[in-house]
């Protein structure tokens, strides 16, 4: 009818404009885009991860984002000691870490005939002993990275060569496997040197001192070398025990 109408009038029936219909289709669906975005910004409130004055974070995934959640084990990939860690310690004695369920404990990785920053890193916990005193369960323990050499009598000497009586540090050997996939993958302790004795780059230590609360959830990293983050750590050791009591 249309188009017999506009051949008698001479008017020429309008096409249909694809402008228009796009515009139609999009006003259509904005009701839905606007929810979809809505949707989105809730869920990336309700999931992100704000920094909190009065809680250490935990550490996730290969570069160790900080985190803080109440709810640790809702998040994969935080760093944590696996469940079937162990190793042997300066007693000669195994020591698997699930047998030994402890508030906080820190971590160090050495190896005795080290004339660098080991013995550095030693003496500063050696000078930190009477704030340490504060926290009766903390337990210290300094992973060889040289567990062929470093057997338990090594370490032993190496305790009485510091003259160290905390009952509460422990000096472990173990294997190299497991040894430095800990410190790899548990601490990012991925630092590597060159051995002129061997002739190529191999896993050595790292100045790093590592925190690990109730849970074995990796929650603070701190520089051995200088002093300012010794006291960061005493501090927060203050403020992870308080949370945990």
């Amino acid at each position: 009818m249309i188009c017999w109408a506009s051949t008698i009038f001479g008017m020429k029936p309008k096409k249909p404009n694809p402008q228009n219909h796009f515009r139609k289709k999009v006003r259509a669906l904005l009701p839905l885009l606007f929810f979809l975005v809505a949707l989105s910004l809730v869920m990336c409130k309700e999931t992100e991860s704000k920094p909190e004055r009065d809680s250490l974070p935990y550490f996730l995934g290969k570069d160790f984002d900080p985190v803080w959640t109440k709810d640790p084990s809702a998040l994969e990939g935080l760093k944590q000691i696996p469940e079937g860690f162990q190793l042997t310690n300066h007693l000669g004695q195994t020591y698997r870490w699930k047998d030994h369920p402890k508030p906080v404990s820190l971590v160090v990785f050495f190896y005795a005939t080290c004339r660098g920053i080991c013995p550095l890193i030693t003496k500063n916990i050696i000078q930190i002993q009477p704030d340490l005193a504060e926290f009766p369960n903390l337990e210290i323990h300094s992973i060889s990275i040289n567990p062929k050499e470093d057997t338990p009598s090594v370490l032993s000497n190496y305790r009485k060569l510091y003259k160290i009586q905390n009952p509460n540090w422990f000096f472990h050997t173990g294997e190299v496997e497991v040894i430095e996939s800990f410190a790899k993958s548990t601490c990012g302790a991925e630092v590597e040197g060159f051995s002129l004795e061997k002739n190529k780059y191999e896993f050595v230590h790292t100045e790093n001192i590592f925190l690990f609360d109730g849970k074995n959830y990796l929650r603070g990293i701190y520089r051995a070398k200088g002093t300012g983050d010794i006291q960061r750590l005493v501090a927060d050791l203050r403020l992870i025990t308080k949370k945990q009591n």
